[in-house]
């Protein structure tokens, strides 16, 4: 069993009334409501927002808030008949959009208002149908007479559920929230009273010819407010000429063009709010996932970040360990290993000092810090770098081939990063030899200075080289062929050599050769 609010009934109950007192079914105008049927814009607003299963209770309030405005009705059957079948009409239109086209009552998407308003033509003629054809035989001299009939009825109508229909459905969940009128609002419904007054109260002027003055308040208000303003402007106007026409006491011929006038100001006015109020959702949308994607990259960049870090520091802190068990072996034999073991604690505080320097710099360089540019020659910084490996590069019998090619200027960029970049080359080249069993075990280290004033650094190993898999993501994060590495050093290695505007970039696979290149500007390029 379905429950039924008293709420929504009495809310049904009361709109019918109004819309009742504000048409009168004696006046020409194709335009009033027939006492004893459903208003179907109304009716089928309701069906569409709490259910099919209100029918016969809308039925029934619209004869029970009928009685004090028109009285009992003669004859009970033909009333009976002609507001149980329009509401059986409304019933299949309303459960075909909600459950075979499935819309969205609340009108979210340009599909919504075109089965709408698809709907919206059917239950006018179904309208007209119900109202022309319960009249007497009398009420037409011939078929022609009920054809007339028939299309102004139909006219009216629809015009009357193009307002009143997107006007229930876009504001019903509305009426609790708070509405204040904007100074805007204030001047936007002056336009329309501006607009009516050129139209119908300026003396010798043609109704008809100044007609698209509406449309142009309307466009106003639906570009402003969307489809929320589009169906308050298009029911103020629809008001207003209305009051206009009644007060005029325009014949049958001039309402008739005046409501196919009204249908195109209608039809614009809805498409028009509703392309406003679908670009404003998607862009919303947009600035939602813009939202969440800037989030979800902080996210990845404090991790990237702290992997990057702890990428980094395995090998100084790796460093300290060593130096710090070898220290404590020395300990039992001071007088033997005194000198050693000052060298060995000076490496230590060494170590321990480049680790901070570098998780500094790191921290700095994802925070968009400037970089911390000095300068130094390239020999110092490759034997800075062999300095960390060549304990290691000893042990495993690799041969180091140095190739200064003369001259070379002097770098300009931060010593710290540039240290970490040619570590990093140094560190993959060793691996790669230390996980072969090749008789040749070199790696070769060429510096050359450019004829543009860059510096190229290029350092190959007679490895295997780079797996064909891994040719092409390389550079990304997180890409590796070690088992326990973490595939951030050239990632790093490529943004670092980048912020400086130079180019990291793999010259051979098999063997693998790696170059990048640094800028060096004239000696007096970095005060300005």
């Amino acid at each position: 069993m379905f429950p039924v609010s008293w709420k929504v009934l009495l809310a049904y109950g009361l709109g019918g009334v109004v819309l009742n007192v504000l048409s009168n079914p004696q006046t020409v105008l194709p335009l009033a409501l027939a006492p004893w049927t459903p208003p179907p814009g109304l009716a089928l607003a309701f069906l569409l927002l709490y259910g099919l299963h209100y029918a016969p209770w809308l039925i029934a309030m619209t004869f029970l808030f009928g009685l004090p405005l028109h009285g009992a009705p003669k004859e009970w059957l033909p009333a009976l008949w002609g507001a149980t079948l329009l509401m059986l009409g409304l019933v299949a239109l309303a459960g075909v959009l909600l459950r075979v086209l499935r819309i969205d009552p609340r009108l979210t998407t340009l599909r919504d208002l075109s089965w709408l308003l698809v709907a919206a033509v059917a239950a006018a003629w179904l309208d007209a149908a119900v109202q022309v054809f319960s009249r007497s035989p009398e009420a037409a001299p011939d078929v022609f007479a009920w054809l007339a009939d028939l299309v102004n009825v139909w006219v009216g109508a629809l015009i009357r559920l193009l307002v009143i229909l997107p006007l229930v459905l876009v504001h019903a969940r509305d009426l609790r929230r708070e509405w204040r009128p904007t100074r805007e609002n204030v001047v936007q419904g002056l336009a329309i009273l501006l607009a009516l007054w050129v139209i119908f109260g300026v003396q010798y002027t043609d109704e008809f010819k100044f007609f698209y003055l509406l449309f142009l308040p309307l466009i106003w208000i639906a570009m402003r407010h969307g489809i929320r303003g589009a169906t308050i402007a298009l029911a103020a106007s629809h008001v207003g000429i209305n009051a206009v026409l009644e007060w005029r006491g325009l014949h049958a011929i001039t309402v008739v063009e005046f409501q196919m006038l009204m249908l195109g100001l209608a039809f614009t006015g809805l498409f028009l709010g509703m392309t406003v109020t679908v670009r404003r959702a998607t862009e919303e949308r947009l600035h939602q996932r813009e939202a969440e994607l800037n989030q979800a990259m902080r996210l990845a960049a404090a991790g990237e970040m702290a992997q990057a870090i702890a990428h980094e520091l395995n090998q100084p802190l790796s460093a300290v360990a060593n130096y710090a068990r070898a220290s404590r072996a020395m300990l039992a034999d001071p007088a033997r290993h005194g000198a050693l073991l000052a060298d060995t604690l000076e490496k230590i505080d060494r170590e321990a000092n480049r680790a901070g320097q570098v998780m500094r710099r790191l921290r700095e360089f994802f925070r968009g810090g400037g970089l911390r540019r000095e300068r130094f020659s390239v020999a110092a910084l490759i034997e800075e770098s062999l300095g960390q490996l060549r304990r290691r590069v000893e042990r495993e019998g690799i041969g180091i081939h140095l190739r200064l090619r003369e001259p070379l200027p002097l770098l300009y960029a931060d010593r710290v990063q540039m240290g970490t970049v040619l570590h990093n080359l140094l560190v993959n080249a060793v691996d790669s030899l230390g996980a072969d069993d090749r008789p040749l075990r070199e790696i070769d280290i060429e510096a050359t200075g450019l004829e543009d004033g860059r510096v190229r650094i290029c350092v190959a190993d007679t490895g295997a080289g780079v797996a064909s898999d891994m040719e092409q993501r390389l550079f990304d994060s997180f890409a590796t062929s070690k088992p326990e590495g973490m595939g951030l050093g050239l990632a790093i290695s490529r943004t670092l050599v980048e912020a400086h505007g130079g180019q990291l970039w793999m010259e051979n696979a098999r063997p693998a050769r790696f170059c990048f290149t640094l800028p060096c500007p004239a000696e007096d390029d970095d005060h300005r």
